[in-house]
C-alpha cells in the first residue's frame, strides 16, 4: 500500500533574458539567489565546464544541476558567469565559466538549501522577441 501527500518544499524561478546566454545566466542567479545572498559572494575563484542537452530544457536542467554538484562537492557560491550556447547536430552545447567563492555562512547569509532542479513544468522558450526559463527547485 501507498499514499501521496502534498509538499511545498518546492520554488519555482522564473528569468527573462534577450538572449540564450543571459537567460541561462539570469536563471543561475536566481537560483544561487535562494541559498545566499548572492550581492556578498566576491568572484574569488572560477570553474570551467561543459554540459550537453538535447533540447534547451535538458540543457538547462544540466546546467543547474552542475552549479549544484559544484556547490554540494567544492563547497562553491556563485554570483555570475559567462555563457556560450552553441547548437548542433546532437542537440546543444553549453560552455560556462562560473564566478563565486567558498560558502562563508557569516558573510553570505545562508537561506535555503537547494536539494536538486526537477524537470517539472521546466520551460526555455522565447516570447514578444525575449527569452524566458522557468524551473522549480527541490528544497
Amino acid at each position: 500500500m501507498f499514499n501521496y501527500f502534498e509538499t511545498t518544499a518546492d520554488l519555482g524561478v522564473e528569468a527573462m533574458g534577450k538572449s540564450l546566454e543571459e537567460v541561462f545566466k539570469e536563471g543561475a542567479k536566481g537560483l544561487y539567489n535562494i541559498m545566499v545572498d548572492i550581492d556578498k559572494v566576491d568572484k574569488k575563484e572560477k570553474i570551467e565546464f561543459e554540459v550537453t542537452g538535447e533540447d534547451l530544457e535538458e540543457l538547462l536542467y544540466n546546467f543547474l544541476n552542475e552549479l549544484l554538484f559544484y556547490t554540494d562537492v567544492e563547497g562553491i557560491v556563485f554570483n555570475d558567469f559567462d555563457i556560450k550556447i552553441e547548437r548542433d547536430d546532437s542537440g546543444y552545447r553549453l560552455k560556462c565559466t562560473a564566478y563565486g567563492e567558498k560558502i562563508d555562512k557569516e558573510k553570505h547569509n545562508i537561506k535555503e538549501e537547494v536539494k536538486a532542479v526537477t524537470y517539472h513544468k521546466m520551460e526555455v522558450k522565447k516570447e514578444n522577441g525575449e527569452w524566458k526559463v522557468r524551473y522549480i527547485v527541490d528544497l
